[in-house]
């Protein structure tokens, strides 16, 4: 047997520690935190227990190759680091405990209030044992999870200010010279000084299609909106069925390979859409678009901000009227990633569309409850990807199930999604969707008078639409054609399921021209 002892590290509610602040200053920040607890700090960790300066890129560079299997003289190598987790394999157990009490008391310091997990045992490095042994692995990750929560903050105290921002105890003075001057926890203060770093390294990644003349934005504002339309959109993306995908890896190279795969194909399509939006700013700009310049109104800022991207999770924040198409584009352009041989990576997205000012943490709890919705469309076709989409106008108020209860009309339920952007042919494909919108919009053909009166109408029942139809009839406008097995544009409603709600509460956040085949 070929066995080392291995670390398995794992962060916990992650989602809860980056978008706990309605800053996106402060959500890039942590992000970029949580990403930097498997690079710099950990090998700032390795490096003083190890006594030298180990290379944690090297599986990476030859996934093939695993230097403490063939040479007895490695004391340490990175497994993977991938999917949020990360598997390092050490020869001797204590250095491997050692190295989990460095690793862990850095990070009170430079990441406060972030919970990790790690466990701790035997990895079979042969081929026929290596997915057991790590399954075993996981399950004691899984339990070490559930059986400990680590206090990683100040705790507050009576006599101390609370921070605006994260509700601890307030520790240091913030100073931002475009928004405010406050006292902040050493949560925020870690968060808020990780933003510019956050924002070097984005730049850097992409520098190739933000050239000179553009860049990011780390303020909510600055994505596109203007007055009176401060809607921002949310939107979360995730990998279908990913966890299946590695337990059917049998080799730590297999694993490596994967990864290294899923995070490449996510990164290369994020630069795709970039470089999307950069080909049309004119065109965006055109529609109405507030394209802002950066402080020194030397560069365009791109109506986008990407918070998580890293393996198969995405998570950006845009316009509000742009949310869905780019979710859209996005996906179609990682389905055309390769990850293996003949294999595709198909994903599912969730948009929520959201007043700028509106909690960003509850505004993503949604997005990623859609993005679920969507799954349960993926699970149900295999080899598709699939999106999902709610408009929050008010406060938000239970989960989307909860809220999903509340749109139930007489004749049955308003949302008509998820929707299929793999197959043009379904029923509940993203381009009926999308034709319908078109359509509704045509001011020429359908009067917004109309279209507001069949709002109103839908929610009333599948009667009061047939009553409606008919009165259309008489002004010759016909509802929209679904292509499918069914034909919603006589009744409106079939099996007490309606299309065109959808559409027409989509239609204030899909520009028309983004429809067209010489859009965006």
């Amino acid at each position: 047997m070929n066995t080392v002892t291995a670390v398995l590290l794992d962060t916990v509610s992650i989602q809860k520690y980056v978008f706990a602040s309605n800053l996106l200053k402060e959500n890039l920040g942590a992000s970029y935190l949580v990403d930097n607890i498997y690079n710099g700090d950990l090998k700032e960790s390795l490096k003083e227990v190890l006594g030298f300066d180990p290379d944690v890129d090297s599986w990476q560079k030859d996934p093939q190759k695993i230097n403490i299997a063939e040479d007895s003289s490695v004391e340490y190598e990175t497994g993977y680091i991938g999917g949020g987790n990360a598997l390092l394999l050490f020869r001797e157990l204590e250095t491997a405990k050692v190295f989990v009490n460095n690793w862990t008391r850095r990070l009170l310091v430079t990441a406060p209030g972030l919970q990790i997990a790690a466990a701790i045992g035997n990895l079979d490095l042969d081929n026929n044992s290596f997915s057991e042994s790590l399954v075993q692995l996981f399950k004691q990750l899984t339990k070490n999870k559930n059986k400990f929560f680590p206090n990683t903050s100040l705790p507050k105290h009576g006599i101390t200010a609370d921070c605006p921002h994260s509700g601890f105890s307030t520790e240091f003075y913030y100073e931002d010279f475009e928004y405010e001057k406050v006292y902040v926890s050493s949560v925020s203060w870690s968060k808020l000084c990780a933003a510019q770093k956050s924002e070097e390294k984005i730049i850097k990644e992409y520098k190739e299609v933000l050239g000179n003349n553009y860049t990011f934005t780390n303020k909510i504002d600055l994505l596109g909106q203007v007055e009176g339309k401060s809607y921002i959109s949310i939107v979360h993306i995730d990998g279908n069925e990913m966890g299946k995908r590695f337990s059917k890896c049998q080799t730590l190279p297999e694993r490596r390979n994967l990864s290294i795969a899923v995070d490449k194909a996510t990164k290369s399509a994020f630069g795709k859409l970039l470089q999307y939006i950069r080909d049309n700013i004119g065109l965006l700009q055109e529609e109405g678009f507030n394209i802002n310049k950066n402080l020194g109104k030397t560069k365009t800022i791109f109506p986008i901000r990407p918070i998580v991207l890293g393996g198969d999770d995405v998570t950006f924040v845009t316009d509000g009227r742009l949310g869905v198409h780019l979710a859209e584009k996005f996906v179609r352009f990682i389905e055309k990633e390769k990850i293996g041989e003949n294999e595709n990576l198909y994903t599912s997205a969730g948009v929520v569309i959201t007043k700028s000012k509106h909690p960003f943490f509850r505004g993503y709890e949604m997005a990623e409850g859609l993005c679920d919705s969507a799954k349960e469309g993926a699970r149900k076709q295999k080899n598709s990807s699939w999106l999902d989409f709610h408009i929050v106008y008010g406060g938000f108020s239970g989960n989307l199930g909860e809220i999903r209860e509340k749109n139930i009309a007489q004749g049955g339920k308003l949302y008509f999604g998820p929707y299929i952007i793999s197959n043009l042919q379904e029923t509940k494909s993203i381009t009926n969707l999308k034709n319908g919108i078109k359509e509704f919009g045509d001011k020429e053909k359908w009067p917004r008078s109309k279209v507001k009166e069949l709002r109103s109408v839908l929610p009333l029942g599948k009667s009061e639409v047939e009553k409606f139809i008919r009165e259309l009839r008489g002004v010759r406008l016909r509802l929209p054609y679904i292509t499918g097995e069914k034909d919603y544009s006589i009744n409106g409603w079939e099996d007490k399921e309606t299309p065109y709600f959808d559409m027409i509460e989509l239609l204030e956040f899909y520009p028309i021209s983004l429809l067209s085949e010489q859009g965006v």
